[in-house]
């Protein structure tokens, strides 16, 4: 009779729990705000979780390089006018300068 007693309880237990659970996941109502099945991991939104990962990481983003000035140009276009000036190169630190460009070639004898 005990072993048929218990049989009895622990299905009304287990019919008990299905049914719980089903009315549970079938209402319309709102779900808890503690988090997913895994404490709060974007496991189930992967895209939303890439996101935010992207935007931490525009967080410390920095500029490649930076802007160049006007002098830094080495065109400068003179729309007014119609003129452009190309600035010559600066020659490296310890180059020598070109044979085949005399330093006063610019100037007539």
């Amino acid at each position: 009779m005990t072993v048929f007693l218990a049989i009895v309880g622990g299905l009304a237990l287990v019919v008990l729990a299905v049914w719980f659970g089903h009315r549970s996941l079938g209402s319309a109502g709102p779900t808890s705000s503690g988090g997913n099945a895994l404490g709060g991991f974007d496991v189930f939104d992967p895209g939303r979780a890439r996101a935010r990962d992207d935007l931490d990481s525009k967080e410390h983003e920095g500029e490649a390089l930076p802007a160049p000035n006007d002098e830094d140009l080495p065109v400068r276009v003179d729309l007014g006018s119609g003129t452009v000036r190309i600035r010559k190169p600066s020659p490296a630190p310890g180059s020598e300068p070109d044979p085949e460009t005399p330093e006063d070639a610019g100037s007539a004898e």
